[in-house]
């Protein structure tokens, strides 16, 4: 387990370079009028002083030559999370301050995002410069020697502990925090647990009063890492057969929903972020972190070989600074890693995880501990009677015949009739003519290839003509 303590800020170590030039915009202390515009705006939006930058001029110190080179180079390919909406949002910022870098951004799948990159890199070719959310992918990377070292970064010692890799190959830029939603009308604050082996004892979220989906990944693989096998076993053994939650198919946003909607008194689990906007409309729902706080990060990395490695390095110094995690924060809502922003409001129900201790689960465990643990849950979830997630895929070639909520549901024909699809927005790879699309620009008629899980599944890419 790990603390996530307010600290004082970290040393850049220059290593050969000693030449820095300071960050176009930034003549003197970070505040008022030398602030570019997008930036003001964002501090006037979140109601926060300027001065919470303060410092920001050294952390967007950088050497000479990276700039200088950047301006020679051309587009960073960034393949991320953002949304069509969050991303303007979250760029305004830099490219107020480096209208010379180009930094392309496109949100695709695990597939295209992680895995093409991957062969591409075997095969000689790079074919995107910074990627988000390796996760388990992180160890064949490494194998791959397709890593480049982040570690010469200003802002890289800035991040806290534990959220950036010790041989500085990745850093993370985004924490998610994965605890209990539970309904306000049905739960008191008292019946709720302290730590997680007290939901074994109160009797209040017993019998089918918890609603438990299949994502262990997001937090039973950090209680793993914290208390290690045989407590871990035991505990599930002790979740499935004395607390007998409702065991459910559904994602994690759903949980929430059906959590406000009284289906179960409290969803596991559940994101701070992803209960407070309900919560701030009014909705029966609250937030609750049992110890130790599961932790997640997802990560950034820049592809080795980049023929724009000085854009994508100013670029992430960028991301890792005060300026460029607020501006994510008031784009996606996500909270900051950058260790002098741990106090300033931006967790969403940040009492419930001020001075509790935390399980953080690095990307590396996802390949060398989850395997065992998925064992461990899958056995325990299957004699309890939960749905299995689908396995085989199925591939057609077809025709479109509806589109549902945007493109978050597909209809098309198969031999038997019509089958229905979801499109994850992360996990769901769409391509529009071969090139990376969104699942929003999909039209009936459109003739395509489909990889899916069966009928009424999710889809895993969608190709279209």
């Amino acid at each position: 387990m790990i603390a996530l303590p307010r600290l004082t800020a970290g040393r850049w170590r220059p290593g050969s370079i000693g030449i820095l030039v300071l960050a176009a915009g930034l003549a003197g202390p970070a505040f008022g009028a030398d602030l570019p515009e997008p930036t003001r705006a964002m501090l006037k939006a979140l109601k926060m002083d300027a001065s919470v930058l303060s410092g920001l001029d050294r952390e967007l110190e950088v050497p000479a030559d990276w700039v200088a080179k950047a301006r020679t180079e051309g587009k960073v390919r960034y393949l991320g999370l953002f949304s069509r909406d969050e991303w303007p949002v979250f760029i305004a910022p830099f490219k107020a301050r480096y209208p010379f870098i180009d930094i392309q951004h496109t949100r695709t799948g695990r597939v295209g995002r992680v895995d093409k990159v991957l062969i591409a890199f075997k095969e000689g070719r790079v074919i995107a410069d910074v990627l988000e959310a390796v996760g388990a992918a992180m160890k064949s990377f490494r194998e791959a020697g397709a890593l480049t070292d982040l570690g010469d970064l200003p802002n890289f010692t800035r991040i806290l502990p534990g959220m950036r890799a010790k041989d500085g190959v990745w850093v993370g830029e985004r924490v998610k925090y994965w605890c209990i939603a539970y309904n306000t009308k049905l739960l008191k604050k008292q019946d709720l647990p302290k730590r997680w082996e007290d939901i074994l004892t109160i009797k209040a979220l017993h019998n089918g009063n918890i609603g438990l989906t299949n994502r262990p990944h997001n937090w039973v693989l950090n209680l793993w890492l914290a208390h290690g096998e045989a407590w871990t076993r035991d505990y599930l053994d002790k979740l499935f057969t004395t607390v007998r939650p409702q065991l459910r198919k559904e994602g994690a946003r759903a949980l929430v929903a059906l959590t406000i909607a009284g289906e179960f008194h409290a969803g596991i689990p559940s994101t701070d972020y992803g209960v407070h906007d309900y919560s701030a409309k009014g909705a029966p729902i609250g937030w609750h972190c049992p110890e130790p706080v599961p932790v997640a990060i997802s990560e950034l990395v820049i592809v080795k070989g980049s023929k724009t490695l000085n854009s994508a390095r100013i670029f992430l110094n960028w991301f890792l600074s005060k300026e460029g995690q607020l501006s994510q924060f008031h784009a996606a809502k996500a909270s900051p890693v950058h260790k002098d922003l741990q106090d300033k409001g931006l967790v969403k129900f940040g009492n419930e995880i001020k001075g509790k201790s935390t399980a953080l689960r690095p990307p590396e465990s996802l390949v060398a501990e989850f395997p065992k643990i998925q064992r461990v849950w899958n056995e325990a979830w299957s004699r309890a009677g939960g749905p299995m997630a689908a396995t085989k895929v199925f591939n057609v070639k077809t025709v479109l015949t509806a589109i549902k909520r945007g493109g978050r549901v597909l209809r098309f024909k198969v031999k038997a009739g019509e089958h229905e699809v979801k499109m994850s927005k992360s996990r769901s790879e769409v391509l529009i003519g071969g090139k990376a699309s969104a699942r929003g620009k999909l039209k009936a008629g459109m003739a395509c290839e489909i990889a899916y899980l069966g009928n009424g599944n999710e889809a895993r890419k969608v190709s279209c003509q």
